[in-house]
């Protein structure tokens, strides 16, 4: 299989550019999704379960290929929740998330019988009501609001609005008791995009020892604990590699917990290894003794390439020429869209060799927050194409 940052052969990625009928085209390896979840796996808690987050890629063939390789799934709308339960994933292994849902959503979470995260005591009251209304018994995880840590050592942590505040616990859990939902879990997320072992493993420890203080103090038979996953995706060239060794190395005991499975849920580090995106060169140009290379895939496609994200601190995101001619001779080179905006940078100053219209550049490493995160409506252009191979 390829390496990460090696995702596809130059023969294979002439074939896929065939199979999909042109560019731009998402492309993802069902090899690299097996090799993702193992290498996910054996950094997760020991003997814990691992979930898919369908917010990083909701695309039918890559949530249906990881329905065998995955504990569960996350999902966070309707349309995630279809998608999860058509690949075959039973309800008792979907968590519905997401601060604000909807009394739709909570009557189609509850209706489908998958466990669904509470996050106020206004969310608690809604639930509580629908499954009254329709007749059901709801399962109920009870997300806590959990501040992310900082990046680095001595870093405040970083608040946010997600979860129940310490102050609304008793009142969740009373509103909860007194309806047909069962408290089944507790949902701790702590953040994405870490990379230090010592950090992740920090946050785990204390995720289960709070989770452990709460069902003491609330007497709750826990069957689930999610502890979020926080493994990084380093896609581009200045984000720090992720310690994998480090995060194998078991950090604590999750004796506190008892019988609950304690589940890590992981999105961008799974599916963002294993996609790739392939684009055909329409012009180059030297302006100022600065090179150019235009491609048909832009910012609408590839949102998390353009200035918006990359670029800065981060550097630049893994590029390279299928078949190059002379792959020896390199230059910098701007990568552009075709976009009428200034933002529509995919890479810039990246070594490049020399390229003709008609080649194809492959961006690594982007098959996490592509097509459903990009702006697709701007400019009305055409929807950007994908393949599971």
């Amino acid at each position: 299989m390829a390496t990460d940052a090696e995702l596809l052969t130059d023969r294979e990625a002439r074939l896929l550019v065939h199979r999909a009928g042109g560019t731009p085209v998402y492309v993802y390896s069902r090899a690299a999704l097996r090799h993702a979840v193992r290498r996910v796996r054996a950094a997760s808690v020991p003997a814990g379960g691992v979930y898919y987050s369908l917010k990083a890629n909701p695309h039918a063939g890559v949530v249906s290929c990881l329905s065998t390789l995955v504990d569960g799934f996350d999902v966070c709308s309707l349309a995630e929740l279809e998608t999860a339960l058509n690949a075959g994933m039973p309800p008792e292994r979907v968590l519905f998330t997401g601060p604000a849902k909807s009394r739709q959503e909570a009557a189609a979470a509850l209706a489908a019988a998958v466990a669904v995260t509470i996050e106020s005591r206004a969310q608690a009251r809604l639930f509580a009501g629908v499954a009254r209304e329709i007749g059901v018994a709801g399962r109920a995880v009870i997300r806590l609001n959990t501040p992310y840590p900082g990046r680095t050592a001595g870093a405040v942590p970083a608040p946010n609005h997600f979860g129940v505040p310490a102050d609304d616990l008793t009142d969740v859990v009373d509103i909860l008791r007194r309806s047909p939902m069962s408290i089944i879990g507790l949902h701790l997320f702590w953040g994405s995009q870490y990379a230090y072992a010592g950090l992740i493993q920090a946050a785990r420890r204390a995720a289960v020892e709070r989770a452990a203080k709460v069902a003491t103090e609330f007497d709750l038979a826990l069957e689930l604990v999610s502890i979020g996953g926080g493994i990084a995706l380093p896609w581009c060239d200045g984000d720090p590699p992720v310690d994998w060794q480090g995060l194998a190395a078991p950090a604590f005991a999750r004796d506190p917990l008892g019988s609950a499975t304690v589940v890590c849920e992981y999105g961008r580090s799974i599916v963002g290894p294993a996609g790739g995106l392939l684009t055909t060169v329409l012009d180059t140009k030297t302006v100022d003794a600065r090179r150019y290379v235009l491609v048909d895939a832009g910012m609408n496609h590839v949102l998390i390439a353009s200035r918006l994200v990359a670029g800065s601190h981060r550097g630049e995101p893994s590029v390279r020429v299928v078949d190059p001619r002379d792959p020896g001779v390199t230059s910098p080179a701007c990568v552009t869209g075709p976009l009428c905006s200034q933002l529509d940078v995919l890479a810039d100053g990246v070594p490049l060799p020399a390229v003709e219209i008609g080649d194809t550049l492959l961006f690594s490493r982007v098959g996490a927050y592509g097509p459903s995160f990009s702006p697709s409506g701007f400019l009305s252009r055409d929807k950007v194409r994908e393949v599971v191979f």
